[in-house]
């Protein structure tokens, strides 16, 4: 292309303008990468927006004055007759599609929900009908989860599909129902389509369009938050002592850059934003009062430090030292638990690790609230296992009562805990601990039942139940760290070998996906014997984890390990010769009784 041609447009265009158009994304392009976290961030700030403006009792014209929302930049090249190329943007554009999805389903027959919002998520284009942005090997997958609010991911499916199934259930976790919900969706949506903004830059020509990409994510161009409180600290230490003070913060920074989390999101900017908020924060509401230092921290905690460098002691150069100090330890105690992590050492840190395959983002937080600065290396190590054992015993119950573990839901209570016990002793933590009661602290009455959605955590319950036995009988085995390991029914799905004890295929299908019909197993063991009989299987669970082999008579026989701990714990352990639905709630009942004397100290 002649480059006397080459134009380059910007207008900013809310979402019910932009979403009208149709997107194409070049083939090297095409991978949905986004992460739980990038979803709970969105949903924590579309919330917390609307919630600045919104006021009860609010007519909808009101809506118009709200303060508008700005999503960033969107990158096109018009392909000329075609749709327009997205060179920059698609990961926003694809989520905020899934969250339409999610809101008109949720919510769509609330009174007066508006009837255009359909049009921004699929609608004809020239004959056809097409998603905003729309790609053939997505589109059974996106049009499942218009239709229907789901979709069965196969094995051939590309990476995409399973992130977009994966973030459209996320959605629902994450979503905060007690903020929006039926009483003012209904101008959350107006607001959403008519104030929420995006820029669209386009232009006539791929290698322009490029040029544009790279210029606005050229990292020299624009100071990050980290850069702009270092540059703050050091402007206000004396000359002599900075030299030392920027070499030591900066190779912390490159340390703390180097870490892979599995959000996706910069472990040097988590990092700060946790400290912060679990050593300094006293407001910590997360919508309703947004001036608040949770809220602050979170966007902008480099303004935060300067603006509430009074309160923090910071006067002197002195003060601004030992602040660096405090950082510093602390961010290598953040990496220490990083490492830890990825370190995988279930031998001295199991709670630690099932935490963080339950994927609960929050852990480092209430570590490093527990931790003083200046701890030893060992007291460092006993707090990280007090707390993650407590933790652990919150997640695991409200897995087991078919409670949220997300961002959303357990951030109030997370952090309100970690003002509670910021520069205790060890001695104090254990203490404050044992008796703190977080959630309703009870198992009884209820059961966990697998289903699509919760299928990863209860894979972790089920090991972290499997790895008590086996720890607790001096053979420990985590199944999570082998490969391919998946949760298993104990029974076959053949309704028609249980007529005798149910009348339907629901009520079967229902007590088989009980907690106490389910193993976790080698994918290859379900493979070769998944559909067998029970009393097939059960001869091969005995080549299996400790928690499969306690249902083969074998294993109560010269096992002195594991029969010390049946005798000392009284859990009431048996095998079984035939395994029946009375069989499926005795277990459910051991598995219960297992976390229950694992946890025994924490009494709150």
């Amino acid at each position: 292309m002649d480059n006397t041609n080459v134009f380059v447009k910007s207008e900013v265009h809310p979402i019910k303008m932009l979403f009208l158009e149709k997107f194409d994304v070049d083939f090297y392009q095409r991978e949905y990468v986004w992460e739980k976290k990038q979803i709970e961030d969105l949903v924590e700030d579309l919330t917390i927006e609307f919630l600045k403006n919104w006021t009860e009792g609010d007519a909808l014209p009101k809506v118009s004055e709200y303060s508008p929302y700005y999503m960033g930049e969107i990158v096109l090249s018009e392909k000329g007759g075609t749709r327009s190329a997205i060179i920059d943007g698609q990961q926003r554009i694809t989520t905020v599609t899934l969250l339409l999805i999610y809101l008109q389903r949720r919510f769509g027959s609330v009174k007066g929900f508006p009837a255009d919002i359909s049009k921004l998520i699929y609608d004809d284009y020239f004959g056809q009908q097409l998603f905003n942005l729309d790609i053939e090997e997505r589109k059974p997958c996106m049009l499942s989860l218009y239709e229907t609010g789901t979709y069965n991911v196969k094995d051939t499916d590309p990476i995409s599909v399973r992130n977009l199934v994966d973030r459209y259930q996320d959605i629902d976790e994450c979503w905060r129902t007690d903020d929006i919900n039926e009483t003012n969706i209904v101008p959350f949506m107006y607001w959403l389509k008519e104030k929420v903004m995006f820029s669209k830059v386009w232009t006539n020509s791929d290698d322009f369009a490029y040029v544009i990409f790279e210029t606005m994510n050229d990292r020299g161009l624009s100071l990050t938050q980290v850069e702009m409180l270092r540059s703050y600290m050091l402007a206000n230490i004396a000359v002599e002592k900075r030299d030392q003070v920027m070499k030591e913060f900066d190779g912390i920074i490159k340390r703390l850059a180097a870490i892979n989390l599995s959000s996706k999101s910069k472990a040097e900017f988590e990092f700060f934003k946790i400290y912060f908020r679990s050593h300094y924060a006293q407001n910590m509401s997360t919508a309703k009062n947004v001036g608040s230092d949770f809220v602050k921290i979170g966007k902008e905690f480099h303004r935060w430090v300067r603006d509430e460098s009074e309160e923090l002691g910071l006067k002197a150069s002195s003060d601004y030292i030992d602040f660096m100090d405090k950082i510093m330890f602390f961010a290598k105690t953040y990496i220490h638990i990083m490492d830890l992590i990825e370190n995988r050492n279930v031998n001295e840190y199991l709670y630690l690790i099932v935490n963080s395959d339950y994927g609960f983002t929050l852990q480092p937080a209430l570590i490093m609230a527990a931790i003083s600065y200046n701890d030893t290396t060992d007291t460092i190590n006993e707090k990280i296992k007090v707390v993650t054992k407590y933790l652990t015993k919150v997640l695991s119950w409200r897995i087991w009562n078919h409670w949220l573990i997300s961002q959303n839901q357990m951030e109030t209570k997370i952090y309100e805990l970690c003002k509670q016990i910021r520069d205790m002793s060890l001695e104090d933590l254990k203490a404050y601990l044992e008796t703190y009661q977080m959630d309703e602290n009870s198992l009884d009455g209820n059961s966990p039942r697998l289903n699509q959605q919760n299928r990863p955590k209860i894979k972790v319950l089920l090991a972290l139940v499997t790895e008590i036995v086996a720890k607790e009988s001096g053979t420990s085995d985590y199944m999570l760290n082998k490969k391919e390991i998946e949760v298993e029914h104990i029974w076959a799905n053949h309704f028609e070998q249980h007529t005798d004890e149910f009348d339907n295929e629901s009520d079967f299908a229902t007590a088989r996906n009980n907690i106490g019909d389910l193993l976790v197993l080698p994918k290859s063991f379900n493979a070769s014997y998944g559909d067998a009989t029970y009393d097939v299987k059960v001869k091969q669970y005995f080549s299996q984890n400790i928690l499969a082999q306690t249902l083969n008579p074998q294993k109560y026989e010269n096992n002195p390990g594991f029969l010390s701990y049946v005798n000392n714990s009284g859990l009431p352990f048996k095998s079984y010769e035939v395994f029946k639905k009375a069989s499926i709630d005795e277990r459910t009942d051991l598995y219960r009784k297992i976390l229950e004397y694992e946890f025994k100290e924490f009494k709150g």
